[in-house]
């Protein structure tokens, strides 16, 4: 197979708009929340320069003099490989086949969505990246995409969603029932997923046909982005920028969970949550506001002491509708 690297795509097909490749490599991870110019990722516009892919590499072969027995697996995966794109259609093609779905095609399929679309580009770049800064467990950019099944799970729906939008419908669901059995993630092929999202474990993760998620959100294990019955429509949650969801949180309706919210494990939401917020239990209450701007960036969602203390006075000052939480609160976290 012969994979161009001069990708001349032109956009994702559905806001028409061009992923320009200063934007490919977050600067969030150095403190800044919106992308801007910088003179690598400029020269990588203009020269091809792929800074992701060359660690990657570099990587793969440190990996390789360490530990023998999986150099032929890391040169199979990785280093026989031209592109970021070859690569993961392979390692992906080889998770997900099975008798009547043969790698040989399904990395056909991959790799010619991959390389043509400039937007997945982008957005495996950025994944990739979030994998690497938010989870501590993420050892590598490498072993993101050899292991980590939340990273591989997110390229596959990403692919799948592409065949969703050329109508090629039936391939897509086929695409979402092999990852669904693979890895344990089920995430319809329709729904809209943004850039430089975490699926931490991954596991038991749903995420609905109308469901739409922002840019930079983290999501933890367990977590269900559902409907409420049997209706059609939009009838899935609408999570904000940035926000972050703790594991086995449970999301019903056609709901908006605000920018940068957070949403405490194992709570039921079923009311909007307000931008910058922190809701917590079942039903989830209204309990505080939190001081980032981007939750899921910093993944600081520990249960500490002053965390319930925080809990517990919210619950005491909360209006008996739980909609909202007294100043108070709010002064004990600053």
């Amino acid at each position: 197979m012969i994979v161009s690297r001069n990708f001349s795509a032109r956009d994702d097909g559905e806001t028409g708009d061009e992923f320009p490749f200063e934007r490919v490599f977050p600067v969030y991870a150095r403190g800044a929340l919106n992308p801007v110019a910088d003179p690598v990722l400029l020269d990588f516009t203009n020269s091809g320069y792929d800074p992701i892919w060359d660690s990657i590499r570099e990587e793969a072969k440190l990996e390789a003099e360490e530990e023998p027995v999986l150099s032929s697996f890391l040169y199979a995966s990785i280093l026989s490989h031209d592109c970021l794109e070859q690569a993961l259609s392979f390692v992906l093609a080889n998770r997900l086949q099975n008798p009547t779905l043969l790698a040989t095609q399904l990395m056909d399929i991959f790799c010619n969505v991959m390389v043509h679309d400039r937007g997945i580009q982008s957005s495996i770049r950025l994944d990739v990246q979030a994998f690497k800064d938010r989870d501590p467990a993420c050892l590598s950019y490498s072993s993101a995409i050899l292991h980590l099944k939340g990273y591989l799970a997110l390229q596959a729906y990403r692919v799948a969603h592409k065949l969703w939008k050329q109508g090629r419908k039936l391939l897509a669901l086929a695409l979402q029932s092999r990852v669904s059995e693979v890895f344990g993630i089920d995430i319809h092929p329709a729904a809209r997923i943004g850039k430089g999202i975490l699926l931490d474990h991954g596991t038991g993760v749903v995420i609905g046909e109308t469901a739409v998620i922002g840019d930079r959100v983290s999501i933890l294990h367990g977590v269900t982005l559902g409907g409420t019955g049997k209706e059609t429509g939009d009838r899935h949650p609408n999570i904000g920028d940035g926000a972050l969801l703790g594991a086995c949180v449970t999301i019903l309706g056609n709901i908006r969970i605000g920018a940068g919210a957070m949403v405490a494990a194992g709570s039921l939401v079923l009311k909007d949550v307000p931008s910058h917020s922190m809701v917590a239990g079942n039903p989830a209450k209204l309990i505080g506001f939190v001081d980032e701007q981007d939750p899921s960036l910093t993944m600081e969602h520990d249960a500490t002491r002053e965390f319930f203390e925080n809990v517990a006075v919210a619950y005491r000052e909360t209006i008996p509708n739980g909609s909202s939480v007294s100043g108070s609160c709010r002064e004990r976290r600053h």
